[in-house]
């Protein structure tokens, strides 16, 4: 009986693993990488000088909320975002379907800084939070793959329960390949299962709602879409009246942000948002564990204090505490860094998920369609994103900063080099010669990582003195990716001759 229920554990693990886990391990990647959004945005922003972050002043308010003005009177949802540890500039965002984008100005003065128009950081949170596929559709996949990733793990557990600590303890990265995957599986799953489970349960808790919401799938997603303008313009007698999201312009800033910080006893606020008529300030939620909406009203012609919402009770602090716990943005760079390395480690755990899977099924399916399929598109996965990544930093670094529609050519970039290594890998598998195009796309990866800091340099994009932890950090983890690819590249090459 036991040994029956193991083999079900087994092909659940397997099966749901693998095809959950193509798609699971690009979310995980570009989650990973999201925990430090906005310190990718500044480095894809050079143009932006940061310093310790100041209390704005009632200049650079103003300027921000003519800013504001000025992005309603396009028709836009604009707000203010204040300076914070980890951002130290006043940005104003309009959100455009995928990412938050707007202008960005100095806290001290209020001049606009002539920023390069790009997704930044939000590109791989948006990737990661709905597959660049919408709040309805691409929120309703990745939470039901997270429903999938704990099913999986469950079973993981249920198979693997008995030799859990001798695999760990006899852990071999230069033994034979699949035992080498298979201890990299094993480790990583042991040592980061509390992180794995966390994530993932945290991530489908607050998506729940996506999986059977509370309104029809088809007409929400319909209603997503913008309609297309009529072909013909309509007759001057029955032209609708248009509709602005402008209002008045707001009073000054500063007091009502003292204001909002005395009733909310916060230390920071972090969010102005604009309606027509009123001013809603919200606090910063940076400081701990739990992601809160705590705010203050006020109205938009005078100031004057309209009410406030401070959230308490068990429940509602338990809500908090899951979307803290899985966005992460308390700004303790020893937490992010915890996260960054759990979440790499979560992803070498799919990675080699993915490798077993096909080492396990090579000699007795080798040559069906369905395997080299799966082979060529763990090559574009394992592979064929980092690359995607990677090039889509060469390209915030070589195409003109003030280029027209800047933002969408560098995600072009991006999926254009994906969608390549995926066809190259496909190819490879149906050649029977998948060991040549792995060699290839990772010697291709070396080049592409280890080539960005160089471009990094030439372009003069930036100071290397002055404030530039951001460069440096970002360059070298780009290095240290190149270096792997590099190594398994060179050891693939030995294997083959």
């Amino acid at each position: 009986m036991r040994d029956t229920f193991r083999v079900h554990m087994g092909w659940l693990h397997s099966w749901v693993g693998f095809l959950a886990g193509l798609v699971l391990t690009c979310v995980f990647a570009t989650g990973t990488l999201s925990v430090f959004d906005k310190e990718i945005t500044q480095w894809m922003q050079p143009e932006v000088s940061l310093d310790k972050p100041p209390a704005p002043t009632a200049v650079a308010l103003q300027r921000a909320a003519e800013t504001m003005v000025a992005e309603q009177e396009k028709d836009l949802f604009a707000f203010i975002t204040l300076p914070s540890r980890r951002d130290p500039v006043i940005r104003v965002l309009h959100y455009d379907g995928h990412e938050f984008i707007g202008p960005v100005l100095d806290p001290v003065d209020g001049h606009r800084f002539p920023a390069r128009q790009t997704a930044g950081g939000q590109f791989f949170f948006d990737f990661h939070y709905a597959l660049r596929n919408g709040p309805v559709l691409g929120c309703t996949i990745v939470t039901l793959l997270g429903v999938c990733l704990l099913l999986t793990v469950g079973s993981g557990i249920a198979i693997q329960i008995k030799a859990m600590w001798p695999d760990l303890i006899l852990f071999r990265p230069f033994g034979a390949r699949p035992r080498a995957w298979l201890d990299a599986h094993l480790v990583t799953g042991v040592l980061f299962l509390p992180f794995l489970i966390m994530i993932t349960y945290t991530g489908t808790v607050i998506r729940a709602r996506d999986i059977l919401p509370p309104h029809p799938f088809l007409p929400a997603q319909q209603a997503a879409v913008p309609v297309p303008a009529p072909a013909t313009p309509p007759a001057k007698g029955n032209t609708p009246a248009p509709t602005s999201r402008t209002g008045p312009m707001p009073p000054p800033l500063g007091p009502l942000i003292s204001r909002a910080q005395e009733i909310m006893h916060a230390e920071r606020c972090e969010l102005i948002i604009f309606s027509k008529d009123q001013i809603r300030i919200f606090r910063n939620d940076d400081a701990s564990l739990f992601l809160t909406r705590d705010l203050v009203t006020f109205s938009r012609t005078d100031g004057h204090f309209i009410s406030s919402l401070i959230q308490k009770g068990a429940a509602v602090r338990t809500v908090e505490l899951l979307h803290g716990l899985h966005y992460a943005r308390f700004s303790s760079p020893l937490l992010s860094w915890l996260y960054f390395l759990s979440g790499m480690a979560c992803t070498v755990l799919m990675g080699s998920g993915l490798m077993l899977f096909l080492m396990k099924r090579r000699k007795t399916s080798g040559q069906m369609i369905l395997f080299q399929t799966a082979e060529g598109l763990t090559i574009g996965v394992l592979v064929g994103l980092p690359l995607a990544i990677a090039g889509l930093l060469w390209a915030n670094r070589l195409l003109p900063a003030h280029m027209p529609d800047r933002m969408h050519a560098e995600i072009q970039v991006f999926f254009a080099l994906w969608m390549l290594s995926a066809l190259h890998g496909l190819v490879c598998a149906f050649k029977n010669t998948a060991s040549s195009g792995w060699r290839t796309q990772l010697t291709g990866l070396a080049f592409v990582a280890l080539g960005l800091p160089v471009v990094d340099v030439l372009t003069h994009s930036h100071g290397w003195r002055h404030d530039a932890t951001r460069y440096y950090t970002l360059d070298a983890l780009i290095i240290l990716m190149g270096l792997v690819a590099l190594i398994i590249a060179r050891k693939l090459h030995r294997h083959a001759s």
